[in-house]
C-alpha cells in the first residue's frame, strides 16, 4: 500500500549510505524500515479483510479506513519514538578529527569493496549456501553491512532477503550498548522527508477509501 513511499525512501536511503557518516546513515536506514514494517501491517489487514466473507461492501470499506487510520497513528508513534532531533551530537560532546572519520570510513570501504569483489559471480543461492546462517542470526556484521552497502544496480540478494538483513541490522543497533549515533542535520532531513512521504501515501489511501465510499451510496 505505501509502494511509492517506500520506493522514494530507499532512494534516500541509499543515498544516505553514499553522502552521510555512517552512524547518520544507521539512523536513516532504521526509519526505512520501520516504514517497511508499518506496510507489511497495513497490507496485513487489507488482506484480512478483503477475506473476511462476512463483511458487506459498507463494512469492508469502513474496515478498510479503520486500517489506513490505525497505521496513521503507528506513524505517529514511529515519530515520537524515534527521537532523532534529540540524537543531534551536542557541542560540548567530542568531535572526532576529520581525518579520523575519513580514514575510517575509508577502511571501511576497502574492507567492504574487497568483500563484494571477493562475493563477485556468485549467485544469491551459492551466497546463502555459503553465509547465509551467520548472515541470518547477525554474526557475520562485516559481510552484512557489505551486502547492504552494495551501489544500486549491484545488489547481491533479492529484495525479500535484503529485507530481512536490514531489520537485523537495526535490531544489533538498538541492542548495541550505549549506543548513541552521531545524527548530522542532513540525516535529520532525510528522517523528515520520509516520515512526510509516508504521511502524504496515509492521506492520498484514506481520501480514496472516502471517495469510493461515496460513490457506492
Amino acid at each position: 500500500m505505501l509502494k511509492g513511499a517506500i520506493s522514494k525512501a530507499n532512494h534516500i536511503m541509499n543515498d544516505s549510505r553514499q553522502h552521510l557518516s555512517i552512524q547518520a546513515a544507521d539512523a536513516v536506514e532504521q526509519v526505512y524500515i520501520s516504514i517497511e514494517n508499518l506496510n507489511d501491517f497495513i497490507n496485513k489487514e487489507m488482506d484480512r479483510i478483503e477475506k473476511d466473507p462476512k463483511l458487506s461492501y459498507r463494512e469492508r470499506s469502513a474496515a478498510r479506513r479503520a486500517a489506513i487510520e490505525h497505521a496513521g497513528r503507528k506513524l505517529e508513534v514511529l515519530k515520537d519514538r524515534s527521537n532523532y532531533s534529540d540524537l543531534i551530537q551536542e557541542p560540548d560532546t567530542r568531535i572526532p578529527d576529520a581525518h579520523e572519520k575519513d580514514d575510517h570510513a575509508l577502511l571501511k570501504f576497502m574492507r567492504e569493496r574487497e568483500i563484494r569483489d571477493r562475493l563477485f559471480g556468485m549467485t544469491e543461492a551459492q551466497i546463502l549456501s555459503h553465509f547465509g546462517e551467520s548472515l541470518f542470526d547477525g554474526r557475520n556484521q562485516l559481510l552484512l553491512n557489505a551486502i547492504l552497502n552494495a551501489p544500486p544496480g549491484f545488489e547481491m540478494l533479492s529484495e525479500q532477503n535484503l529485507r530481512k538483513l536490514r531489520r537485523i541490522k537495526a535490531k544489533s543497533l538498538i541492542k548495541r550498548p550505549g549506543a548513541t549515533p552521531e545524527i548530522d542535520r542532513t540525516a535529520n532531513a532525510s528522517i523528515l522527508e520520509i516520515f512526510s512521504l509516508a504521511q502524504k501515501e496515509l492521506d492520498r489511501l484514506r481520501k480514496n477509501e472516502l471517495a469510493l465510499s461515496r460513490t457506492k451510496t
